[in-house]
């Protein structure tokens, strides 16, 4: 995130929150840091510029990973095992492509980071989620 991104996020979040509290902020910015550095991402962004240099594959993942989006929150629209299973169908042969594949494993292990913080954050703050920890 560039300068004015940040200042554009901190703008946006002082209407909604108020003034954040210069810890969480001095916090927040350091975690983005460590992101930034950390071998998932650095291989997430390795990988993402090599698919970039194939512009249909990556419109492909993407309209892939746009209907993933779409599927996982549904929110009981949808037969989840029956859409699951219809992607599975539909998407064989893209995801088999290597670089596909190394693409989605990157991103994946990147998402379980942010998964991983929500979690600690959620577990080691009194902030009452009981209706999703039969989830996970």
């Amino acid at each position: 995130m560039g300068e004015t991104d940040n200042k554009e996020h901190n703008l946006i979040y002082s209407h909604v929150a108020g003034k954040p509290d210069a810890r969480i902020e001095r916090a927040l910015n350091e975690l983005i840091d460590a992101f930034r550095v950390s071998d998932e991402y650095q291989k997430y962004q390795e990988i993402r510029k090599k698919v970039h240099t194939y512009p249909e594959l990556e419109e492909q993942i993407h309209a892939y990973r746009k209907k993933n989006y779409e599927v996982q929150n549904s929110a009981g629209k949808l037969d989840l095992y029956e859409e699951t299973e219809r992607m599975e169908r539909e998407d064989a042969q893209l995801r088999d492509h290597p670089l596909v594949r190394e693409y989605l494993a990157a991103e994946l292990a990147f998402c379980r980071i942010f998964k991983h913080i929500n979690w600690s954050i959620i577990q080691n703050i009194d902030f009452d989620v009981g209706f999703m920890l039969d989830t996970e």
